[in-house]
């Protein structure tokens, strides 16, 4: 969370981890590639932790760091971004497949062109943006039309076949795999 009172917003930090200070960069297109990382089948686990260690340790080279050490020093970092409180729920959003929506409506918004903020903008600054983004831009549209409910009874019949269609249009590929599963096993209960 950014502070009125505190220059959190800066990407640059400074990590104590055994009595000596680390420098790390976090920025919002770090984070979103160690996400990416993360769902990588190409490395290994440990590779990953390798990778998100230099990713984010300034000057990384100048530490001689233990696995070990590298391990926690990871861990600390996914701590700082948050990554202890988040709990599992539905994707309404992904980085990756509403990348053009995201940046088209950080332009709208705020004016901001993400690709210039490449390497500056920390993930605090980025994430309370984001998170602020007025209703009416394309991620927001977006996320609106996955997540609202659909109407029910006669009457909103039209309303209905609008909004369904909107849904499928807006779907992430995961809520795409659910529907498709979901629409066989009740073909397969019909079939049976």
């Amino acid at each position: 969370m950014l502070s009125l009172t505190a220059k959190k917003s800066n990407p640059d930090r400074i990590l104590v981890y055994n009595d000596s200070e680390i420098k790390i960069r976090i920025t919002f297109d770090k984070v979103i590639k160690s996400i990416k990382l993360q769902g990588d089948d190409y490395f290994n686990d440990n590779e990953k932790i390798v990778i998100m260690y230099r990713m984010f340790v300034v000057d990384y080279k100048q530490y001689k760091h233990s696995p070990v050490d590298i391990y926690n020093i990871v861990t600390l970092i996914y701590k700082e971004l948050g990554g202890d409180d988040e709990a599992e729920s539905e994707e309404i959003f992904n980085f990756f497949e509403d990348a053009d929506r995201i940046i088209a409506s950080f332009l709208m918004a705020y004016d901001i062109d993400l690709e210039d903020q490449i390497g500056l903008m920390s993930w605090g600054r980025f994430m309370t943006l984001f998170n602020n983004l007025p209703e009416e831009t394309p991620i927001m549209q977006a996320i609106m039309y996955r997540t609202c409910k659909v109407p029910s009874g006669k009457e909103n019949a039209d309303e209905r076949k609008r909004i369904l269609k909107l849904k499928k249009h807006y779907e992430l590929s995961s809520q795409r795999k659910k529907r498709e599963q979901a629409d066989l096993e009740r073909m397969m209960k019909a079939f049976i």
